[in-house]
């Protein structure tokens, strides 16, 4: 049986030209179409144009009318902390009088005032919370979504932020893409015992997350003050071995050669933004939703 969906009489259809990703000013190579309609069948689109019959192919509930509109595709949000609680209000005060990010950190604000929050925020209100922001993200185009861990820094919430994005990927059509970034910072419990917090990831949380396939991705933030090259070499080595894909926060705030050790390891391509991200192997998530070609009107 072929399921089909039309969405017709837009205004534009719009879509960047070639097969493979765009980047730089290949990204202003577009196709538009004029007066057009998109014929989808099975998750995958058949063909642009303006058939008379394809309205009589497609039950009048699969038909949407997208006149006076632009059709282009989703965006993808490549990078986001999407399920944490809490807010921190303060720390823009903080940066308008001079202080640093690093400086913010060590007076226990930053990623550790947000850790503390989502350790002792439910499940359920961790969900809820995320799913706003997504309904937010779909209502402005965007239909793909990295969402990291980190807030966490224990064994149980840094299962719990993976197990909501698993439970959110389910509850919603934005797809939700799992990174694993338990080494978002050292833990008050670890202060000054770095070295210690990587060997509790890889041999305590890190299986676990493998086994359930709760993350695609992991992530590290290598930093001065936060992890170092070489502790960061090892748990991204590690990593790999268990079967994830691999990213880093790279020389974000300072220049620790972040860069070069993504480039070390094989299979991996630049990131943007100070990250790099493995374009090569790795695990597959598992879920239930299927995804299909994602176009926004």
């Amino acid at each position: 049986m072929v399921d089909r969906l039309l969405i017709k009489n837009a205004a534009q259809i719009v879509t960047p030209e070639g097969k493979s990703a765009r980047h730089g000013r290949e990204m202003k190579q577009l196709k538009i179409y004029e007066n057009q309609s998109i014929l989808i069948e099975n998750g995958k689109i058949r063909s642009i144009g303006n058939q008379p019959d394809w309205e009589k192919l497609v039950p009048a509930d699969k038909q949407i009318d997208a006149s006076g509109k632009a059709v282009l595709p989703g965006f993808v949000d490549s990078h986001t902390h999407l399920v944490f609680g809490g807010y921190r209000p303060d720390e823009f005060l903080w940066r308008m009088g001079g202080m640093s990010y690093m400086e913010i950190m060590e007076r226990g604000g930053g990623i550790l005032n947000t850790m503390k929050a989502t350790r002792e925020a439910s499940r359920e209100g961790l969900v809820d919370h995320s799913m706003d922001f997504l309904k937010k993200m779909l209502a402005m185009g965007v239909t793909t979504v990295e969402a990291k861990s980190g807030y966490g820094q224990d064994h149980d919430t840094e299962i719990k932020q993976m197990e909501v994005v698993r439970d959110l990927n389910e509850k919603q059509p934005i797809e939700l893409v799992s990174t694993f970034l338990g080494a978002h910072a050292v833990p008050p419990e670890y202060k000054d015992r770095g070295d210690d917090f990587i060997e509790f990831l890889l041999k305590d949380v890190m299986p676990e997350v493998a086994e359930k396939h709760l993350a695609e991705f992991c992530d590290v933030f290598c930093e001065k003050g936060v992890f170092s090259i070489e502790q960061s070499r090892h748990l991204l080595t590690e990593a790999r071995k268990m079967g994830f894909k691999l990213k880093i926060h790279a020389d974000e705030i300072v220049s620790l050669g972040g860069a070069e050790l993504a480039g070390g390891i094989p299979k991996r391509r630049g990131g943007g933004g100070g990250r790099g991200e493995d374009s090569g192997g790795g695990r597959s998530i598992k879920t239930k939703k299927k995804k299909d070609n994602r176009w926004v009107t």
